[in-house]
């Protein structure tokens, strides 16, 4: 019988009581009277520059200070396997959150999200970008 460390134990534990994606990175909220929210998903980062994965933070955060395009939250989740990318696009998807799914450096716009809002598809529409 082993007893030792089980590798999957930090996921449960980092998981337990989380609405949002489990490694979500970051989480903002606006002063938009609404209830929705959007999910943006970067995938990827274990195999981008540190560099690339922190200016595209840098630039997300950024547009959604700038113009969160109605937005009431953002989630911001740094995903480095596909199956951390299918577990942020299922909490997001629960949440009824709108789904843009990134690679690191991306070129973001200051009106990234009030674009996205204006193509009013459905609110868990998965977007995937380049």
């Amino acid at each position: 019988m082993d007893l030792g460390p089980d590798p999957g134990f930090a996921g449960i534990v980092r998981s337990a009581g989380r609405t949002g994606a489990r490694d979500a990175f970051m989480v903002m909220t606006s002063t938009a009277d609404t209830a929705n929210g959007i999910a943006v998903i970067l995938r990827d980062i274990s195999t981008s520059d540190a560099g690339a994965v922190a200016a595209t933070v840098e630039a997300v955060t950024g547009a959604y200070a700038a113009n969160c395009g109605g937005y009431g939250r953002l989630e911001l989740s740094l995903c480095a396997w596909q199956d951390d990318v299918g577990a942020a696009r299922g909490a997001a998807g629960l949440a009824r959150y709108r789904i843009l799914e990134i690679a690191p450096g991306q070129r973001i716009a200051n009106d990234f999200f009030a674009a996205h809002a204006s193509d009013n598809a459905a609110m868990t529409a998965r977007h995937l970008f380049p």
